[in-house]
């Protein structure tokens, strides 16, 4: 079944809007919030409130888009990028059941809007993690351009404390003994666990002119990959 597209409303909002955080917190694989310039929620046009004139609207889902976290992600892309230049699709979850295309038209509406948003952004990136089993498989419906897995640092690794349920990424980890290389973590902390953390594929989406576009494509510093 196809999504009735005509009743998705996304509107800008903000963590603190009534139930942002807690799907991304709560319903979001990643369970954590991250920093986010652009924050969208996803509403469900229910029809006119029994109470009130507006639309009774149900939130449904949430897109955030910020600018990239790691220190060296924007100038991976272009050297004359800047922050600006960049953001990052860091966060999609939408509750099931209101149809297959609704991602799709999510993510390309999003699109649109941050083009009158954020009009120095020149290109969107995104990662597919395979280690939740994401394959990136919405970007590549969406027609975002793919650069494979080995883009940046080679495999790192996960930490758990013992009796604890949450994995700790690497960045988190370095914050609390300051590495995250494995022989220094187990000298602090013999008992924890670890598992890699595999390499994430790359996605990019130009929101520039076909003209910028195809020269900022000549001057990737990695190149762009079929689907595999």
């Amino acid at each position: 079944m196809y999504c009735d597209t005509s009743k998705v409303i996304i509107n800008r909002v903000t963590k603190s809007t009534p139930g942002i955080n807690a799907i991304v917190t709560k319903k979001h694989y990643a369970q954590k919030w991250t920093a986010s310039q652009y924050i969208f929620g996803l509403y469900w046009d229910m029809g006119e409130s029994q109470f009130f004139e507006d639309k009774d609207l149900k939130l449904i889902g949430v897109i955030l888009y910020g600018h990239p976290v790691g220190r060296r992600a924007v100038k991976s892309i272009v050297d004359t990028f800047d922050t600006h230049n960049v953001l990052e699709l860091k966060r999609l979850w939408i509750e099931d059941g209101y149809g297959k295309n609704i991602e799709s038209y999510v993510i390309s509406q999003s699109i649109k809007i941050l083009k009158t948003l954020a009009p120095t952004v020149k290109v969107l990136i995104s990662y597919a993690d395979p280690s939740a089993n994401h394959k990136g498989i919405i970007y590549r419906a969406t027609n975002w351009l793919y650069q494979g897995r080995e883009v940046g640092f080679g495999d790192c690794y996960k930490y758990r404390f013992p009796g604890q349920t949450a994995w700790l990424s690497s960045r988190s980890m370095a914050e609390r003994c300051g590495s995250a290389g494995l022989v220094e973590v187990k000298k602090t902390f013999p008992d924890i666990e670890y598992k890699v953390n595999l390499r994430k594929h790359r996605y990019l989406y130009f929101l520039c002119g076909k003209k910028e576009k195809k020269e900022l494509i000549k001057n990737l510093k990695h190149p762009l990959l079929k689907y595999d």
